[in-house]
């Protein structure tokens, strides 16, 4: 078992990863220190390098963990009685609840990945996962699993995660430009977009 794989296994390693988003929230990933990190844990140095041993085994960490909670979330949208209405709910839940925070985190995950192979083979892993269960969710809720349907699947898979991705980003880069209101607002409309793309019945262009 690799390092990341036995810290989120622990409940204190848990705890960290909680305590620590915030400070590269706000510092950056470059701009943070193993002693930043230490000290928002309330740990010496030492004691926090025996659960993570480097900055990049922490964003490995935040990775794994996502694509475990990811794969939770999508199981509970195969077990439902009806799919698409659970789908929309934790789609609705995560537009309204979604903090800054995590916007900005992410951000920095993503430039992580730039630099260090390890953490964009996990970047490329969560992606194709969110991808094809999106695909695996339209195929439940539209009872099609043909080759022509899977292929538009998958491009409503890629605009539902540039909508969602983008809309984290932008109430992260804007929130000084966008009040609550008109934050609300917009993702109402992304919520709305959402609804349409899964929905839609799925049809092929006319030759």
């Amino acid at each position: 078992m690799d390092t990341a794989t036995h810290s989120i296994a622990s409940q204190r390693a848990l705890d960290i990863l909680d305590q620590v988003k915030s400070v590269f929230a706000t510092n950056g990933f470059d701009g943070t220190s193993m002693q930043d990190l230490a000290q928002a844990t309330q740990m010496s140095v030492g004691n926090f390098y025996r659960y993570f041993p480097s900055k990049d085994a922490i964003i490995t960490a935040l990775v794994k963990r996502d694509l475990m909670q990811i794969e939770a979330v999508f199981d509970a949208v195969q077990t439902s009685s009806d799919p698409g209405a659970t789908f929309m709910q934790l789609l609705r839940q995560r537009i309204e609840t979604l903090p800054c925070q995590d916007a900005a985190l992410w951000s920095e995950v993503q430039a992580a990945s730039f630099r260090a192979p390890e953490i964009a083979t996990l970047m490329r892993a969560m992606d194709e996962t969110v991808r094809s269960n999106i695909v695996n969710a339209l195929v439940r809720i539209h009872g099609d699993d043909g080759t022509d349907a899977r292929e538009i699947f998958e491009t409503r898979a890629h605009l539902m995660m540039l909508l969602i991705h983008g809309f984290a980003q932008r109430k992260y880069c804007a929130r000084e430009a966008m009040n609550d209101d008109q934050s609300a607002a917009l993702g109402e409309l992304v919520l709305s977009t959402l609804h349409d793309t899964i929905f839609a019945t799925p049809t092929t262009p006319a030759e």
